[in-house]
């Protein structure tokens, strides 16, 4: 389901690795850097500048908690893939800083999504509900009326689904870019930004999804 741009060079580093994974993706969600146009490199990915970074803290404290975070973090994910695994379960719910984050969303981000079609499905059940509690046909969860925000993004808001729910349902919808024009409040475009971000790192059969979605819909 997660598919990443694989480092040119294999960092045997594992501070290293996990530092500049990091600053690749804080990146990639908070600018318009690219983290797979460069792979996930910069200038600022070197060791030099890593110590740099460390050392900033230590001089003004005497010591690195995030020297000792990375450290932590490159021992317990050694693959690439569960870096962007842990990254991507802090970033999706826009904590950005490691100060923010927490073990407990990375866990319950591998359950969703080792089985994504399951998660999927039981989102869009809730989907299903909420068009049968408000009288709606599915073509307008992604109508808006004036500023009112349109019911897909309410659902989403609402936690009735997840931001990969609602971000796969772009991929095989393309709603965004036609809500996008219409809505200008920070809500949305916090939400749309993270949605853009987002999908590059989600691999999705569309057909399948699709698929899977209308297979919910005609069953209720």
């Amino acid at each position: 389901m997660i598919t990443f741009p694989h480092q040119r060079v294999v960092e045997t580093n594992k501070t290293f690795k996990a530092w500049k994974t990091y600053h690749g993706m804080y990146l990639h969600f908070t600018s318009t850097y690219d983290y797979f146009k460069y792979f996930g490199n910069a200038s600022w990915g070197t060791i030099t500048s890593m110590e740099k970074y460390f050392a900033k803290f230590e001089h003004q404290t005497g010591f690195s908690w995030q020297r000792g975070f990375f450290t932590s973090l490159g021992k317990k994910f050694d693959i690439e893939l569960d870096l962007i695994y842990y990254f991507l379960s802090q970033m999706t719910k826009s904590k950005m800083y490691p100060t923010e984050f927490l073990d407990d969303y990375f866990d319950e981000y591998k359950i969703k999504m080792d089985s994504f079609s399951l998660h999927l499905q039981r989102n869009m059940k809730a989907v299903v509900e909420y068009m049968k509690e408000y009288d709606l046909k599915f073509n307008e969860l992604f109508e808006c009326d004036g500023i009112n925000h349109p019911p897909i993004l309410k659902l989403l808001l609402g936690g009735d689904i997840s931001i990969e729910t609602f971000t796969v349902l772009d991929i095989c919808l393309g709603f965004t870019k036609i809500l996008d024009k219409k809505l200008i409040d920070p809500i949305w475009r916090d939400q749309k930004t993270l949605c853009y971000n987002y999908k590059p790192f989600l691999e999705v059969n569309v057909d399948e999804k699709r698929k899977l979605i209308k297979d919910v819909l005609d069953g209720n």
